[in-house]
């Protein structure tokens, strides 16, 4: 039995509904209006790539277009998207990992005053 996903065009309301078969219901209703004009929406999907796959898409060299080196936060960005495809490859703590390699990058930069250093913080302006 699949779920699937229904949009209200009166209220622009989403809901989802179990349903027998594989059409649609008689007397579907949108449960916050009641509107019975509603429309199925496309629903998100997932799928699943083989390993072969997967280093395919890490070796290719077009993920590396746009990437500026001498930026930390690029570098970081990119680092967790790697994470993403190595998958439990990379370790449950690669995010973590990447985000203290980029603090000790920005600290360093800040105490060098160079290109990319993050901004001298002010002592009494409270900052969050």
């Amino acid at each position: 039995m699949p779920i699937y996903e229904y949009r209200c065009p009166a209220c622009n309301g989403q809901f989802q509904k179990l349903v027998r078969g594989f059409s649609d219901p008689e007397g579907l209703a949108c449960p916050r209006c009641g509107n019975s004009n509603i429309q199925r929406a496309v629903s998100r999907f997932a799928t699943i790539k083989s390993e072969e796959a997967r280093l395919e898409a890490i070796a290719d060299p077009s993920s590396l277009a746009g990437l500026d080196e001498s930026d930390p936060r690029a570098i970081a960005r990119w680092a967790k998207k790697l994470g993403k495809e190595l998958g439990e490859d990379a370790g449950e703590d690669w995010d973590e990992m990447v985000d203290q390699m980029l603090e000790e990058e920005l600290d360093g930069k800040a105490e060098e005053g160079g290109p990319g250093a993050a901004p001298a913080k002010p002592d009494n302006l409270g900052w969050a």
